[in-house]
């Protein structure tokens, strides 16, 4: 089984203006739209990409908004995939114009008998292992502030604000050899805060370039969102954990862009926000529970999906790992489900991705590189 993801940055844009649902060179969403001429050439790369890796499952990110675009596009440019819907009526709790989808190739949709989690299903499920979430699917988290407190200022306080997801997971649920597995399809919230600041010298002490008001507006807005962020990571490893209380075993496979920023590290160093990864992969004193990372056995250099200019950290390599595919131990060597992950079984798509601009230009399909899982099944 070969399982592919891929962020194709906003495809619903591209896909809209070719149908007619936006006018080209409108805004939305903060971004002008494309040129028809543009938009067609960001489908036919996207397209060719996706024939390229030719996956069994493939879960994409930033895809058509709706199941009436999303149809439309697999149908006329994916004919060999089924698109994995839910039941009529039943919602998907996604906002805005990136939608998360699973594609199965036609030729194994029934015997996979592919279907999503209800969303109420895994709100419930998450709310059981976690006291801090409701049923509701909300969740409350405490940002920071400063704050003028009688004649004293800059008080730092906390400011317990709700949250939930913009884009809510989406779990297929697929039957291999008569046993569930389980894909959780995510994009966590962005990093993108409605500014920029000015971009720190390389030479520039983090307390001198952290005064500027404008450089601490936006620190204290990427904290926020780290926060939240990090505690959307942490709704994934509730339901994960309930899993584990109702199967000794679960076969799950957490993939997506997971948006790990702004100043990941110096986040993480200056404020001691949690590492995102970390906090989903689970703690090691749980073992059984752990997430491996596909991506452990590979080369640093190939470790990566993105390019990201950091204007927090100018001397960080701008080669950034976005996307991720993580899985429990029942796909592992010794785990019991009938595939398993091999070494070197999940790598970064660097080769496809480039054929892919060499002939449609750089950037053009995704500013995200695809990364892939293939298993095994075991002998």
């Amino acid at each position: 089984m070969r399982i592919v993801t891929w962020n194709i940055e906003w495809l619903d844009h591209s896909w809209g203006v070719l149908e007619g649902r936006y006018t080209a060179g409108k805004r939305r969403s903060n971004r002008t739209l494309p040129s028809l001429a543009k938009a067609k050439l960001h489908v036919d790369a996207v397209v060719a990409e996706l024939e390229a890796l030719s996956a069994d499952v493939f879960q994409l990110c930033e895809a058509p908004a709706g199941e009436s675009a999303m149809h439309s596009f697999v149908a006329s440019r994916l004919p060999g995939y089924e698109l994995v819907t839910r039941a009529a009526g039943s919602p998907y709790e996604t906002t805005g114009d990136q939608w998360i989808w699973f594609l199965v190739k036609k030729s194994l949709f029934a015997a996979w008998q592919p279907s999503l989690l209800d969303i109420a299903t895994w709100r419930s499920f998450a709310s059981l292992a976690s006291p801090s979430i409701a049923v509701n699917g909300r969740w409350g988290v405490s940002l920071p502030r400063l704050t003028k407190v009688g004649e004293i200022k800059d008080v730092p306080v906390a400011t317990r604000v709700s949250h939930k997801f913009a884009r809510h997971p989406q779990t297929l649920r697929l039957l291999i050899d008569g046993m569930p597995l389980e894909l959780i399809g995510a994009h966590l919230k962005s990093k993108f805060t409605g500014s920029t600041p000015r971009k720190r010298k390389p030479d520039e002490p983090f307390d001198q370039y952290a005064k500027e008001p404008r450089v601490a507006r936006y620190l204290a807005d990427s904290h926020a969102a780290r926060i939240k962020l990090s505690s959307e990571a942490l709704n994934l490893r509730a339901y994960i954990d309930h899993r584990f209380s109702q199967d000794a075993d679960p076969a799950v496979i957490v993939l997506g862009d997971l948006n790990d920023g702004p100043g990941k590290e110096l986040m993480e160093r200056e404020y001691l926000v949690h590492d995102l990864i970390s906090n989903l992969q689970g703690d090691v004193f749980f073992a059984r529970r752990f997430l491996n990372h596909a991506l452990f056995d590979q080369p640093q250099e190939l470790r990566w999906t993105a390019r990201f200019n950091d204007a927090l950290e100018p001397n960080r390599d701008p080669h950034i790992l976005l996307d991720h595919i993580l899985f429990t131990q029942s796909l592992t060597r010794r785990g019991t489900f009938p595939l398993w992950a091999a070494p070197s079984a999940g790598k970064v798509e660097h080769r496809v991705h480039e054929e892919i601009e060499a002939a449609y230009g750089t950037g053009v399909a995704s500013d995200h590189r695809p990364v892939s899982l293939t298993l095994t099944p075991r002998t």
